[in-house]
């Protein structure tokens, strides 16, 4: 079955409900491999091994920049390759540094980022490593405070380095000198997925990262303030694992449009023009989806492969034929959607038509992340750490639109404001700086400030049970008192169907005799016989 999965936190909480039921049926089992003719096959350029990842959940992807790739393995071999013919231009082994001395190993896991010669990459030993992208000197490291398994991000004029980490917080450091400007982002101690977003930097502005709250947050870069917010999915459900509505995807900017899918809560496009969304589908997906100028493609979390024209939202054509084999983001290659499994197969499906006209078989031990598109060429790394380049472009339009995308990407949000109408520079849930130190100040704070709050309302609570118990215990009294009254009352010779101040309820009228005798008639008593009444009672 799985080696791993972007769902680990929650399958061994779920493991009955996903994989079994009663009757000793999979209901889950991956899907056959499609037996088809293929139509073509990729041309393999080169291959060469970077290190793998074992059978630990990772995303460990390569990065592209300037002719050259920069790819790394668990264990915390970083190499620098050139991209035409794989040869290798320097290693650097972070296993060496001390933090790592009584750890399994580096614990590489957060992707690879290339930018202005600089190369960064996290750790599921919680530290971020910068280095030079010419030799592969270590510029500077920092200690986060929790895992990251997401990609950093540059800001554009190479100042700042943003880096997520596995709590939902996102720090900013100084690319320079590795000194921590801020801490912002939202914190869950709910269940959420292990998979990440990366954050994404929109110019020298804003970050925007998905979080697993169902929103998408955006931060200033200069303050750390959270200047919007966009509910993606709301949380509903009848358990916790129903409940999951993580933004797990990377947030996609073209122009003044986002574009995201969440776990449950489906696929969104929002336009920070109008401030309002633009377009909402039922397709729930953890992975990024694929765009082109007519083209979104998303591939939902049960592998079911969907593609919608982008003029009016409707659908193309789906592949269902590929459930549950855990299938990896996709990416649009030319006229192809290309995705990668977990059993090391690329699928190359017919952009226009949804046909399936090639199943490449690469590497055995699974694909996980999308395929990078770089230079014209597909570069995947498989979890045994094998790092290939393939090429398939006979009508020669990947290179142009990947061009085209990477343009789209470099202006995103140019000429319009990310932050919500009427906020600040101090956003709306942070202030201008925070520290590490005093953003966890202010969360002890908060959580202290609820538990007042539990403990004031648990004191209101026991007070109303004691005022009820004071209640129920006065009204029985005085229910005694008043029976009590009713009988003393009762001994002074009250007739029946005479009404005494004690007894709310009126007396029933004698009951008429049935004898045959006439009844007496009635006659005020004598002096005499009212004398003779009051001195049996003593007066």
């Amino acid at each position: 079955m799985f080696k791993s999965s972007k769902f680990a936190l929650i399958l061994p909480v779920s493991a009955a409900l996903l994989f079994g039921c009663s009757s000793g049926e999979d209901l889950y089992a991956p899907a056959e491999v499609p037996e088809i003719e293929n139509r073509f096959t990729p041309q393999e350029l080169w291959s060469d091994s970077v290190g793998g990842v074992g059978d630990f959940y990772s995303e460990l992807s390569p990065a592209f920049a300037s002719g050259t790739l920069y790819a790394a393995g668990r264990n915390g071999d970083v190499y620098a390759i050139r991209s035409d013919d794989g040869d290798k231009i320097w290693h650097t082994d972070l296993s060496d540094e001390e933090e790592n001395d009584d750890r399994r190993s580096a614990r590489l896991s957060g992707g690879v980022s290339a930018y202005a010669g600089k190369v960064a990459i996290g750790s599921e030993n919680g530290y971020i490593y910068v280095l030079n992208a010419i030799d592969g000197a270590l510029l500077w490291k920092a200690y986060v405070g929790a895992e990251v398994v997401s990609k950093p991000a540059f800001s554009q004029s190479a100042d700042k380095l943003f880096v997520f980490d596995s709590q939902g917080r996102l720090t900013a450091y100084d690319l320079n000198s590795g000194e921590s400007l801020w801490v912002s982002g939202e914190t869950s101690s709910g269940l959420r997925l292990r998979a990440q977003g990366d954050p994404v930097a929109v110019g020298d502005e804003y970050v925007v990262i998905g979080q697993s709250s169902g929103r998408v947050s955006v931060i200033a870069q200069d303050s750390g303030a959270i200047v919007n917010q966009i509910l993606i999915s709301e949380h509903g459900g009848a358990n916790s694992l129903e409940r999951i509505r993580d933004v797990a995807s990377t947030p996609l900017l073209l122009g003044d449009t986002l574009y995201t899918t969440s776990f449950n809560g489906g696929y969104a496009a929002y336009s920070f023009a109008t401030h309002s969304f633009t377009t909402r589908l039922g397709y729930n997906s953890s992975r990024v989806p694929a765009l082109d100028d007519t083209s979104l493609v998303i591939v939902e979390d049960d592998g079911q492969i969907v593609c919608v024209n982008r003029a009016d939202n409707t659908e193309r054509w789906t592949v269902n034929n590929l459930y549950y084999r855990n299938l990896s983001a996709p990416v649009i290659y030319g006229n192809y959607v290309v995705v990668g499994d977990f059993e090391g197969y690329l699928y190359f499906i017919n952009l226009q038509t949804g046909v399936l006209e090639t199943v490449y078989e690469l590497d055995g031990s699974g694909i996980y992340t999308a395929p990078l598109q770089a230079d014209g060429n597909l570069y995947i790394q498989s979890r045994d750490g094998d790092l290939y380049c393939l090429h398939y472009d006979p009508a020669g339009t990947a290179r142009a639109k990947e061009l085209a995308l990477q343009q789209a990407e470099d202006y995103a949000g140019v000429g319009v404001s990310l932050a919500r109408p009427g906020v600040g520079a101090t956003g709306i849930y942070a202030p201008d700086t925070m520290s590490y130190d005093e953003l966890m100040a202010r969360r002890q704070a908060v959580l202290s400030m609820a538990a007042q709050a539990e403990a004031r309302q648990r004191a209101i609570e026991a007070q109303r049970r004691a005022y009820e118990q004071r209640r129920a215990a006065y009204e029985a009294r005085m229910k005694a008192i008043e029976e009590a009254e009713r009988e003393r009352v009762s001994g002074f010779g009250l007739m029946p169907g005479v009404k005494s101040s004690g007894d709310e309820t009126p007396a029933p009228e004698s009951t008429p005799s049935t004898d045959n005798a006439a009844p007496a008639e009635s006659s005020a008593p004598s002096p005499e016989e009212y004398t003779e009444k009051a001195t049996g009672f003593g007066l």
